[in-house]
């Protein structure tokens, strides 16, 4: 399984019946919105791919489509996982090209692949995970309700494993650029945003509050994060910068 993230611009004649100069405004016009759209682009080769729900736009090639379900066969391994139910979504299995819902301009997302090694599990919150390849073992929790209202990506959390032997790869989308850091055992992460959009088995997540008013800084309701393993961080979220 390969992809691309392709950046679609308007056509010739678009530019045209809108009386603009490709030449000088191809990026930015004073009145009028360029159309620029961002498409997910995947790739198989003799191979599948899981893609969150909805979100195919459209599939060409020697491709036949299904729904995961967890195996029971892999239910040992599913049980490991710590989740309450199983999921279901989309498998498309072949060769072939997958194309994903496009994204107009002021909503695109930045794509983080990671791989995943065998004997590691992740857990992605819901709205943060996009597509894996097939050879790998999902299963589903929901969030607290404490930690559901501290996160920006959704209710449920998505857990994954590669299938014993194997390596799989898991792609995942946010709205500013994330990156993996280690945790090592003593040390803790805190932050007051949901800046954590993943993290491996061996971390352990908790959402409460750091001291009260006038007692501690009153910092009120903060993430906390510790254990030993990967992070996925967006440390610039909520700045703008994206």
């Amino acid at each position: 399984m390969q992809h691309k993230v392709n950046i679609l611009e308007p056509t010739d004649l678009w530019y045209l019946q809108n009386n603009i100069n490709k030449e000088t405004n191809k990026l930015y016009h004073p009145t009028k919105d360029i159309p620029f759209v961002q498409q997910v682009e995947i790739k198989l080769e003799n191979s599948g791919v899981v893609i969150q729900k909805g979100s195919l736009h459209n599939c060409v090639g020697k491709l036949t489509y299904d729904v995961y379900k967890t195996d029971n066969r892999l239910k040992d391994i599913w049980i490991s996982l710590s989740t309450e139910v199983d999921f279901n979504a989309p498998v498309y299995r072949g060769t072939g090209t997958v194309y994903l819902e496009p994204r107009h301009k002021g909503n695109f997302l930045y794509y983080t692949p990671i791989e995943l090694l065998e004997q590691e599990q992740w857990e992605f919150d819901d709205g943060v995970f996009q597509f894996c390849s097939d050879n790998v073992v999902l299963g589903t929790k929901r969030l607290k309700f404490k930690q559901a209202a501290g996160s920006n990506d959704g209710r449920w959390r998505i857990a994954l494993s590669a299938l014993r032997g194997q390596i799989a790869q898991v792609v995942v989308a946010t709205i500013a650029p994330t990156k993996i850091i280690e945790l090592k055992q003593g040390e803790i992460l805190i932050a007051d945003y949901d800046m954590v959009k993943g993290f491996t088995k061996g971390i352990e997540e908790d959402y409460r509050k750091l001291g009260y008013f006038g007692k501690g800084g009153g910092e009120g309701y903060v993430w906390f994060y510790s254990g030993e393993g990967k992070l996925l961080v967006s440390e610039s979220e909520g700045l703008n910068l994206g």
